[in-house]
């Protein structure tokens, strides 16, 4: 097995299975046993740094790979089955855990809508459990990923403090309008 000391000029560089990558620092590794997949490990800000989308969502995509080069590669579900996902992706409301930060989030969604929960509070809330979904490798897929992703992009456009606001921002009573919409809750006197 060769070992290469990232970084290295990767164009330059013929890194052919069996070989071993590691940072300068020693804060994270890449194996690439044999080809089709590199096995990843290190500590969180390698990781995050290799792995953007987040470890669990790694593992899965993975796995759909493994799935789709069954015929070529049979290795790959051997290797998709020693590193599952520690989550499953939840896509409906129901499959939540209780628990978790995408439950809170559903709560605060749910008391932001009913009124009980003020503009600030709800998107500061928000930002707080979504963090803390990614730190917890929470997944989700289908419609509530759907919505979870609307409520995100309904948010930016939202400034919790007013003095910071920007032309175009939307005000409490609009953000309540919007993410009631993206609920697809019906208001008072709305239209049918």
């Amino acid at each position: 097995m060769r070992s290469i000391q990232l970084p290295f000029d990767a164009y330059r560089a013929e890194v052919r299975p069996p070989s071993l990558l590691w940072a300068p620092d020693q804060q994270g590794a890449v194996l690439f046993p044999e080809p089709g997949y590199a096995l990843v490990a290190g500590v969180v800000s390698f990781m995050s740094a290799a792995v953007g989308e987040g470890v669990d969502t790694a593992r899965a995509r993975f796995a759909r790979h493994a799935r789709a080069l069954a015929d070529r590669c049979p290795s790959l579900a051997a290797v998709a089955a020693a590193h599952p996902p520690a989550h499953r992706a939840w896509s409906h409301p129901a499959e939540i855990d209780p628990h978790s930060a995408a439950a809170r989030r559903l709560e605060l969604l749910d008391a932001f809508t009913q009124g009980a929960c003020s503009a600030p509070d709800f998107a500061c809330g928000w930002w707080k459990e979504r963090r803390a979904s990614q730190a917890n490798g929470e997944r989700l897929r289908g419609p509530l990923e759907d919505l979870f992703n609307r409520v995100f992009t309904i948010l930016e456009d939202y400034s919790v403090a007013p003095e910071l606001a920007e032309p175009g921002d939307l005000s409490d009573t609009e953000l309540r309008a919007a993410v009631t919409e993206a609920l697809g809750i019906r208001t008072p006197g709305g239209d049918e």
